[in-house]
């Protein structure tokens, strides 16, 4: 072997080494930012399987629902879908409003209810009624 191919492998090699410095912390970081996606989204599914509501009664326009499952959920931010159309929020009255512990309910008064209402928690975890 001569000068020449040795002086090639030389640069080849510290090439290489350069190029896997620069490779390996961008690697590195988006590996990172994979697993922390994966552990919110984990920590998401946790929440919507330990959610579940009822709707446990239905009068007219008003409705009662229990938070059946276990997690404390905030009664301002449900989402009220009546025939499939979504409603803005001073179409219906929540009491209590605020804090929802499990094992408790609501009373939902619907300002103009149809006869399919959809009750949806800010985590997604959903009932309806029909009459």
């Amino acid at each position: 072997m001569g000068f020449s191919t040795s002086a090639v492998v030389v640069i080849f090699t510290a090439s290489i080494i350069y190029m896997a410095s620069m490779f390996y912390p961008m690697v590195d970081m988006s590996i990172k930012q994979v697993q922390e996606a994966e552990k919110n989204l984990n920590e998401l599914w946790k929440e919507k399987l330990n959610t579940k509501i009822v709707i446990t009664d239905r009068v007219g326009n008003d409705l009662t629902i229990y938070n059946n499952g276990s997690t404390t959920l905030d009664s301002r931010n449900i989402n009220v879908i009546i025939d499939g159309e979504f409603r803005s929020s001073q179409s219906y009255n929540v009491n209590p409003g605020g804090l929802w512990p499990p094992k408790t309910s609501i009373n939902v008064e619907i300002i103009d209810a149809g006869e399919r209402i959809k009750i949806i928690t800010a985590n997604g975890a959903a009932d309806y009624s029909i009459t």
